[in-house]
């Protein structure tokens, strides 16, 4: 008895990514079905940045975000207030509703707060927005659900078998195990990428490490200001990994978001401990108080450079090093839509898709992580070090950004410009640029 494949299409994960694919798929006339481990959507229990960036190709586009209303007294946007966010390379236009903090400036700290790395435009027009991504999902799914499309909760899709013919599911929900079959697969489960794993298509890529991550929504955090970024480099702050502080959640933009990344010798919490209580900045939480909670263990491997096998098609952060972001996770849906209905007609879709996705993403880009890897600042450098470096930041303000990957060109190209003070004064510092950054730094400045 041959297999019935009942669905053109079912997609793993409602994220972004998941959900957006579904919309566009079932309005090319797919019947398609979503599968989701978590009951409800709209509550987030794992940790992400809920920003959208402005930075021009970031991730290989320009986003143009038009806010429905005007900042309100306290410098951010209502909850009411109806947005537009329109992609320039990619021609797609979302309208969604929820409140917006703006980011206008980011820093990064080293041991002496008076030297550090500041962006931030002219006119201190933003860069990013911290938005409602809870509220964000419950009006993708509100438009999942208008459309027919079958919705299945507390499911886990936990192995995939591929066919020629289609794609073997197999799930289990509240402890039932079942089958479903389809024509083809869409894996957006996030950077835990288990079906791509159960598909084998994650040997060979690289693996870096497991991070531990803790955010602590916090008020009453001295001189903390939505509208800011904030890095802190240094031993002295308890961690290899910079301590971050952004923006709040939607609906209390007024506490602070603490970001602190360990491993399993360097427990998030004893870096919290650490960081606000013997740190530089331990003033700053001496009336604080922990609001909120949320943490995630992240693998991170290096990027599907081939993000599809047989049936199936990888996207967002499931085939990523770090986040897609939404608007990444909304190409990506944008592209998968147009990848699934050219297979179902017998045409390379997901050869095209893979185009893009390569040409998109700078992290695919191998010298990108030698970048990275080159401009580390610690451990590499000490504390005394790193805040010699920054007293050539004084008194510059470089453009507003965002990206990891550019921060640091654009931080390390206007030290440069004093490379025969430091080998002068410093040659000891000289000697560990040149050994640390030989290899990158030609490519990248260029």
């Amino acid at each position: 008895m041959s297999t019935i494949y009942n669905y053109d299409l079912a997609i793993v994960g409602a994220g972004p990514a998941g959900l957006y694919t579904a919309i566009l798929a079932a309005k090319k006339g797919m019947k398609v079905v979503l599968i989701e481990k978590r009951k409800d959507i709209s509550k987030m229990t794992r940790y992400c940045s809920e920003h959208i960036i402005l930075e021009e190709n970031y991730n290989g586009d320009t986003m143009i975000l038009e806010p429905g209303k005007p900042l309100n007294s306290k410098g951010w946007i209502d909850e009411d207030s109806v947005n537009k966010l329109r992609s320039v390379k990619n021609g797609w236009e979302i309208e969604f509703k929820g409140a917006l903090c703006p980011t206008t400036e980011k820093y990064y700290y080293s041991r002496n707060l008076k030297h550090n790395a500041h962006y931030a435009w002219p006119d201190r027009h933003p860069f990013a927005w911290k938005y409602d991504k809870n509220y964000f999902l419950q009006q993708l799914l509100d438009q999942v659900l208008a459309l027919g499309i079958e919705y299945l909760t507390e499911t886990t899709c936990y192995e995939a078998v591929d066919v020629p013919e289609g794609v073997t599911l197999k799930c289990v929900k509240q402890g039932k195990r079942f089958k479903m079959y389809a024509k083809k697969l869409l894996a957006a489960d996030g950077a835990t990428a288990q079906v791509a794993q159960s598909l084998g298509m994650n040997e060979g890529r690289m693996y870096f490490a497991s991070a531990l991550t803790l955010c602590l929504y916090m008020s009453g955090v001295k001189e903390y200001n939505p509208e800011s970024w904030c890095g802190f480099w240094g031993l002295c702050y308890g961690s290899n990994f910079a301590p971050l502080m952004g923006t709040g959640p939607a609906g209390h933009f007024d506490w602070a978001d603490l970001i602190l990344i360990g491993h399993s010798k360097q427990m998030p919490w004893d870096l919290y401990e650490y960081f606000t209580k013997k740190s530089p900045v331990a003033w700053m939480f001496e009336n604080a108080k922990i609001e909120q909670t949320h943490s995630c263990m992240t693998k991170a491997f290096a990027p599907l450079k081939t993000p599809y096998k047989g049936n199936t098609l990888v996207i967002g952060d499931a085939a990523a090093f770090v986040e897609t972001q939404m608007q990444g996770a909304i190409n990506c849906a944008v592209w998968a839509a147009d990848a699934f209905e050219k297979e179902l007609n017998g045409k390379p879709g997901f050869a095209e898709y893979t185009k893009k996705w390569l040409e998109s993403f700078e992290f695919n880009d191998d010298g990108m992580m030698q970048v990275v890897s080159g401009y580390a600042l610690i451990p590499y450098y000490t504390d005394e070090e790193v805040e010699y470096l920054f007293t050539f930041l004084d008194g510059v303000t470089m453009d507003g950004n965002w990206s990891q990957y550019a921060s640091p060109r654009m931080m390390w190209h206007e030290i440069h410009k004093h490379d025969a003070e430091i080998q002068a004064q410093r040659p000891e510092v000289w000697a560990k640029i040149n050994k640390q950054q030989n290899v990158t730094l030609s490519d990248s400045m260029s």
